[in-house]
């Protein structure tokens, strides 16, 4: 076996790996989430002052996540692996060619499919965005029972199961406020 088979082999065992413990331990954060460098600066930054979202220039060239070395190591074990086999190719060429088509498809994954991914991920509403904004209901809340309303936030649209907190009917299409999330359920007041 050439240590370029070994690069592909432990590109894709990893992930694979990672998939597995999170399907038999019931976490999607698996392996590679403990295997994620985070060293601060060179990780995302957000400035809430200014509300400017920017990725330093270290992890836009040198990114820190295992999912995405992973890649340049599968990338780099196939390339070399074939090159490897065609055999008119120097040895150093080869691993010349192997780690170049590795970094770049890893800087490719990166920042045109990673960092967009942790730019939206901030957007995201989380439970405490939603207690106090005003939100339509969509489908009536009955007297004592459930209905739904529709929480709009920069990353679109969710939909939520409602209960009013005087246990009163509040009709579709009426606006309420959002005063608690409790069991998975929007616990809403008229205004």
């Amino acid at each position: 076996m050439s240590i370029f088979m070994i690069l592909l082999v432990v590109g894709l065992a990893l992930p694979s790996i990672s998939l597995l413990f999170s399907l038999l331990f019931g976490s999607m954060e698996g392996l590679m989430h403990l295997l994620h460098f985070d060293f601060g600066g060179a990780d995302f930054h957000h400035d809430a002052a200014h509300d400017i979202s920017h990725f330093g220039i270290i992890t836009a060239l040198l990114p820190f996540s295992p999912i995405i070395w992973c890649v340049q190591l599968a990338v780099m074990g196939c390339v070399g692996e074939m090159l490897y086999r065609a055999g008119r190719i120097n040895i150093i060429a080869i691993w010349v060619i192997a780690v170049i088509s590795g970094y770049t498809v890893m800087l490719i994954i990166n920042n045109f499919i990673m960092i967009p991914l942790k730019k939206a991920k901030n957007f995201a509403v989380t439970t405490n965005d939603m207690i106090g904004q005003q939100v339509d209901v969509i489908e009536t809340i009955l007297e004592n029972g459930v209905g739904a309303v529709r929480v709009v936030s920069k990353s679109g649209s969710s939909i939520y199961a409602a209960k009013s907190q005087s246990n009163e009917r509040i009709n579709q299409g009426e606006k309420v406020i959002i005063i608690e999330i409790k069991d998975g359920r929007a616990i809403v007041q008229h205004q």
